[in-house]
């Protein structure tokens, strides 16, 4: 049954979109006006706008006016976004348009990566519950994450990334890899010890992490569970090999290098301190408590087992 709103908000960033921003506005308007009998457009500024006006919703009771969010951005706007429905408690469904490098969850949610392809899929979605991580009072709805990749992040230059998209990912990997952080880690999961040194740990809640598909076919965004992985400090390689397998078929092949945790809680300390990447975003260094909440946000997805 294809869903239908009364009315919503669709917001987008300034810099989204790999293209001319204002017509794929128009392109994906025209969808989700067919999906929405009255859509208000919002621009994003600055960072923190996204946030601000979901706290003024919950605030002037302006919950019950809306029944539908769009947005229109990379992860780190969508992250901003469902920071501003957990923390205001405002159970209105999620649309997601990819307009980033990567637009991970997209992919989880069986959305096309061209936004407005995308909007047209969203005519034929459902609302579907999905859980989140809570990072010391930071909400992330994808993963988690130190070393290598946040030296990457931090290794790619904001006008670099403008001009060659995903690609200045593997430029900047050259650079990481020949000198890479190593850091002794303290984790706790479940109430379960782990330690030693590693070069990278992932926590993952979704199932796409920098363009790449985590090759464990069983990882669920509403299980219940976050996925832990810790790799090993020496072989650095197999983190490139992480994220080329294709499918758990190979999980074996690459496993003797990683440390897989599936848990409902841990906490995490580093020697030394290392930041942290939430969903894109560079918040915070460890020591860091992390928390799955079950069934937090609303997203609207694709049953493509129904098409």
């Amino acid at each position: 049954m294809t869903q239908h709103f009364h009315k919503g908000i669709l917001f987008y960033h300034k810099a989204a979109g790999q293209g001319n921003i204002y017509k794929e506005l128009g392109q994906v308007t025209e969808n989700l006006t067919q999906l929405c009998d009255d859509l208000t457009i919002k621009l994003s500024k600055e960072e923190g706008q996204i946030k601000s006006y979901c706290k003024e919703i919950a605030e002037n009771n302006h919950v019950s006016s809306f029944d539908v969010f769009f947005i229109l951005g990379g992860d780190g706007t969508l992250n901003e976004l469902i920071n501003g429905v957990v923390e205001n408690n405002l159970q209105i469904p999620i649309g997601v348009l990819p307009g980033g490098t990567f637009n991970d969850f997209t992919k989880t949610l069986n959305l096309s990566q061209k936004p407005m392809q995308a909007s047209q899929d969203l005519l034929n979605s459902q609302i579907k519950s999905f859980d989140v991580l809570d990072v010391n009072g930071t909400y992330a709805l994808n993963f988690a994450g130190i070393g290598l990749m946040v030296q990457n992040a931090e290794n790619v230059e904001s006008n670099q990334k403008e001009l060659f998209g995903k690609f200045s990912y593997v430029f900047s990997t050259i650079k990481t890899v020949s000198n890479p952080e190593i850091y002794n880690y303290r984790l706790i999961a479940d109430g379960k010890e782990y330690s030693g040194e590693t070069s990278m740990i992932l926590v993952a809640n979704g199932q796409n992490v920098g363009g790449s598909k985590i090759p464990l076919e069983d990882l669920s965004p509403n299980d219940g569970k976050m996925n832990i992985f810790i790799f090993d400090r020496q072989n650095f390689s197999i983190i490139n090999d992480f994220f080329k397998v294709k499918d758990s078929m190979n999980w074996n092949e690459i496993s003797e290098s990683i440390t897989h945790i599936s848990c409902e809680s841990a906490s995490l300390e580093t020697d030394p301190h290392a930041k942290l990447d939430i969903d894109g975003e560079i918040l915070f260094e460890t020591p860091v408590d992390i928390k799955l909440l079950k069934d937090q946000v609303k997203l609207l997805y694709l049953d493509i087992n129904n098409q």
